[in-house]
């Protein structure tokens, strides 16, 4: 029996140490290339890394975006674009900004969706001309959600079932409202009410809007009955799929993956790239790509062509370790920027997650750097190990995240 071929993700892992964030950045620029042979049109690329969770940083669709996605866009050539697209959702305003980009400037826009684009993600795909999806690929629901009074997201539809629940039951009973209902009807605002039929009504309307103007101008007959398609079947068909994709009680969840079969009957045309293995295998090795890229160097969206790279870094989330400034070098340049691009090193802070026993971590950019006072090396390895309690770190993620900031390779 044949042994089998290793995995992309499992590739990457292996030469995590001995890679840079250039080296890795170059296979997906050749994945790109690829894809757009196969393709016949530039690729571009917007993409989350949903494991950063923090305040202040917007993972999500957010007006920061348009500035990047400008350059993106504005790298490539044609009237046609391919746009892989990984979001958790966002601002429907913004989406209107990033569509607002695109549809002007293409005349054909193909979404590619290798793992999910969920909400107002969703809503961004339904203003394309053709989506694209495998198995492992998930849409969502694009009913609106606030925060609530704990803090946590809600669905504007669930907020809104719940008080027509109420008003039945008042009705029920003659005009008495339970008394179990009180303090509930408390926390209700009612200005918190009317946003969410507003922002229900608004992701109804754009995704019917965007559907019927790009996804089916080119549906010109019924296909059960031969006839042709006229202005009104559109605007009807476009209706139909977001009030579905809007209602709350079809899908439970604000966050439930929607797949190619349900949107398939919700009468969606998907496009399967799982048909196509030579594509598939390329889309997916792009997103393990991007996968590993953000979770090893904590950068939270990027932003490519295959001839620019733009990404929003958040430093020092969820790591063990703590960049510390580095040094200028004395006699050096004046200014930090300059100073960065030529020194030698970085020292890096670590805090022993076990016994929190502080040391530094010097990491070289140029060979036989003196070691600093009071720092230890970067272990070969990518493991350091804590006198103290003996605790290993793998420092892997934390040589990225600083070749990421810096821009220049860590050696040994």
């Amino acid at each position: 029996m044949a042994k089998k071929k290793k995995g992309p993700f499992q590739s990457l892992l292996e030469q995590q140490l001995n890679t840079t964030p250039q080296q890795v950045r170059q296979q997906r620029v050749e994945l790109m290339q690829e894809i757009q042979q196969l393709r016949g049109r530039p690729l571009v690329t917007y993409a989350t890394n949903i494991e950063i969770s923090a305040p202040g940083v917007p993972t999500f669709i957010h007006p920061q975006d348009i500035v990047p996605l400008t350059e993106v866009l504005d790298s490539v050539e044609g009237d046609a674009l391919d746009f892989l697209l990984e979001t958790p959702g966002g601002l429907a305003e913004v989406t209107v900004d990033i569509v607002n980009l695109l549809r002007p400037r293409f005349k054909h826009v193909s979404f590619i969706v290798p793992h999910f684009a969920m909400s107002a993600g969703t809503m961004l795909v339904m203003s394309g001309d053709e989506i694209l999806m495998d198995h492992r690929s998930s849409l969502g629901a694009i009913d609106p959600q606030f925060m609530g009074p704990d803090g946590r997201p809600q669905p504007a539809q669930a907020i809104l079932t719940g008080i027509d629940t109420i008003k039945k039951e008042v009705d029920a009973n003659n005009g008495n409202l339970h008394p179990v209902y009180v303090p509930i009807l408390r926390n209700v605002d009612p200005g918190r009410l009317q946003s969410a039929l507003n922002a229900s009504e608004l992701s109804r309307v754009l995704v019917t809007d965007w559907l019927a103007k790009y996804k089916f101008r080119e549906w010109s007959t019924h296909s059960s009955t031969g006839l042709p398609v006229e202005p009104a079947d559109r605007q009807a068909r476009a209706r139909e799929i977001a009030e579905n994709l809007c209602h709350h009680q079809n899908w439970l969840s604000h966050s439930r993956p929607i797949k190619i079969p349900e949107l398939e009957q919700l009468r969606l045309k998907i496009t399967d790239y799982g048909r196509i293995p030579e594509l598939q295998q390329r889309i997916w090795a792009l997103w393990v790509n991007l996968h590993f890229f953000m979770t090893s160097s904590n950068v939270y969206k990027v932003y490519e062509s295959d001839s620019v790279e733009l990404y929003k870094l958040a430093l020092n989330q969820n790591q063990p370790a703590q960049i510390v400034p580095m040094p200028i070098p004395v006699g050096g340049p004046q200014s930090p920027a300059q100073a960065v691009a030529i020194a030698q090193f970085a020292i890096a802070g670590l805090k022993c997650k076990t016994c929190g026993t502080n040391y530094k971590v010097q990491l070289n950019f140029v060979p036989n750097v003196p070691l600093q006072a009071g720092s230890d090396p970067f272990p070969k390895s990518g493991n350091f190990t804590c006198r103290t309690c003996q605790t290993v770190h793998n420092l892997t993620g934390l040589k990225m995240q600083v070749e990421v900031s810096t821009k220049r390779p860590v050696v040994f």
